[in-house]
């Protein structure tokens, strides 16, 4: 046994050695480029990644993407000779480059409007796709393609189709909780993504927020199909399985709470929540594990090792001149577009055109708890939850009868976040988690903002609540979003823009006027016993002038 150890070293050691020699050197114009380039799509992203639990893992995808293609790299396969449209594809990414500049000076004004972050990660990856077509031809596009589209995983989902996704499978694993602790004897009733027990309410995760582990799920199949080098076959069962064991493992935690709220109380289901979110999400990363040891282990026995790439071309197409002048234009690009801010900054004050009148006089007023885990979300400066009875509708129980009101409102300071944090409390992503289903959208209502020429755009949203033995009931939802300084001539309410090229108009128009990083105020106000959408819209201005009030001197 002693004899065969030096035996070993000489069949390991050159093994690498000669992988190693074979890999194409890296050139340093290059990587200098592509740092900048993927760099500055990260910064962009980095305020999702930062205040989003379901995406607080793509701050480590770039680290992900970089080590998978240099694991690919090292096994590079020769590069192909130039091709005759070389020319053409560096034509397309220069004028590609021209471009990022002015999706950057958008981007700035718009942090929270997710599309722009599929724009420029896409925009990202046809540069990359482009010209590693142009340096080494096919061999390497097929080759080295995945690690670039890895990194696509960290980018958050659009808000309609994510929100469509999550409050679908928030209700699935609702449903399923109850069927199952049914099983055990305890009584529950499912309404929305809600659990109702004897002893109160048990959300299946947090209020506004989706299912902690289902996008990380997505990014370990697919890093764990890829370090195994899975066929494509077995990287999609490593991916619905990863994908599957996060919904059973939420669907398992939603059965624990609702079994400990009912045996133990809601404070002991409360004490345990976040310990449980947490080992789920180890219980997610650890069957992936098991589930890729399992496909590898089963897998066919490779046809031995992969082929030698000793006098594999390196790929030096492309000019280093083209490196340095795209990576100089990206980076004198940033400096321009917070130039160009700047400039419009200049004795620029914050001046909220509006302010909320508390109605604290008002018969039946009361102040709503908001919980611990939706202010961990939101982060709001300044916040609060009220109800309350007012007068003005005049439906079927006649003019001037009462109706129930509930209030929301949050202020978010100046700050480079605060735009994501508003947008991240809307009535179409919350209210659905509190067991409301939405069931019209009426456009928007202008109301003045308490008499100062100030006019708030509110966005008119009908929802359907279930009351036990009863028949369900309308819920109007007015929702207004504006910011410090008014914007001239745009709606204050982004949210209330319809069509997609009007709401891009609105975006651009923003970014030409130099505004950033202004802060947000929110006010949602949900009128209870308006019997129809015309009583809704008559009653709420009544409403809104008693909460509304012009800015303090």
């Amino acid at each position: 046994m002693a004899s065969s150890a030096p035996a070993l070293d000489r069949i390991a050691v050159p093994a690498a050695a000669e992988r190693a020699a074979a890999a194409p050197p890296v050139r340093r114009e290059a990587a200098l480029f592509f740092l900048v380039l993927w760099g500055a799509l990260s910064w962009f992203l980095w305020s999702e990644w930062s205040l989003s639990e379901q995406y607080s893992y793509g701050a480590f995808v770039p680290f992900l993407a970089a080590a998978l293609w240099w694991l690919r790299w090292e096994q590079c396969p020769p590069a192909a000779p130039p091709a005759s449209g070389k020319g053409v594809l560096l034509g397309l990414v220069a004028v590609a480059l021209a471009a990022v500049p002015l999706l950057r000076l958008v981007e700035v004004a718009n942090p929270e409007w997710r599309p722009l972050g599929w724009l420029h990660a896409l925009m990202a990856l046809g540069v990359t796709l482009a010209l590693t077509h142009a340096a080494g031809g096919w061999p390497w596009l097929r080759h080295l393609a995945f690690p670039a589209c890895f990194f696509l995983v960290a980018v958050p989902w659009m808000r309609d189709f994510e929100d469509t996704v999550i409050q679908r499978l928030m209700r699935v694993v609702a449903e399923a909780a109850v069927e199952v602790v049914a099983l055990f004897g305890i009584p529950a009733q499912a309404e929305g993504n809600l659990i109702r027990i004897g002893t109160g309410m048990v959300g299946v995760n947090e209020a506004c927020s989706g299912v902690r582990s289902l996008q990380t799920s997505l990014m370990i199949g697919l890093l764990l199909g890829e370090l195994n080098r899975f066929s494509v076959p077995r990287r999609l069962a490593m991916l619905g399985g990863a994908v599957g064991t996060a919904l059973l493992a939420n669907g398992a935690r939603a059965t624990y709470l609702v079994w400990v709220s009912a045996t133990k109380g809601m404070d002991a289901a409360e004490r345990q929540h976040d310990v449980i979110g947490y080992f789920i999400l180890g219980v997610v990363f650890g069957g992936s594990l098991l589930l890729a040891w399992l496909l590898k282990r089963t897998a066919p026995a490779t046809r031995g090792p992969p082929p030698r790439l000793a006098g594999a071309g390196t790929g030096k197409g492309i000019p280093a001149a083209f490196f340095v002048a795209g990576a100089a234009w990206l980076a004198l690009g940033e400096v321009a577009v917070e130039g160009w801010y700047r400039w419009h900054e200049r004795g620029l004050a914050a001046a909220p055109g509006w302010r909320v009148a508390w109605p604290e006089q008002a018969a039946g007023f009361r102040d709503l708890p908001i919980a611990e885990r939706t202010a961990r979300i939101l982060r709001y400066d300044e916040g609060r939850s009220v109800a309350w009875s007012a007068g003005g509708y005049d439906g079927e129980g006649g003019a001037g009868r009462e109706g129930h009101c509930m209030m929301f409102a949050f202020r978010w300071k100046p700050g480079r976040n605060s735009p994501n944090l508003a947008s991240d409390h809307r009535p179409d992503v919350c209210l659905p988690a509190s067991g409301l289903r939405q069931t019209a959208d009426h456009g928007s209502l202008a109301v003045p903002a308490g008499g100062n020429g100030v006019t708030l755009s509110f966005q008119h949203l009908e929802f359907s609540r279930s009351l036990p033995g009863a028949r369900p009931r309308p819920v109007h939802v007015f929702f207004a979003l504006s910011e410090d300084v008014p914007r001239d001539a745009l709606p204050l309410n982004p949210y209330a823009v319809k069509g997609f090229w009007n709401h891009l108009s609105t975006r651009v128009r923003v970014a030409l006027a130099g505004r950033r990083n202004l802060g947000q105020q929110m006010i949602e106000v949900l009128l209870l016993d308006a019997d129809s959408p015309s009583e809704a819209r008559r009653a709420f201005p009544t409403v809104a002038a008693t909460v509304l009030l012009p800015r303090a001197p």
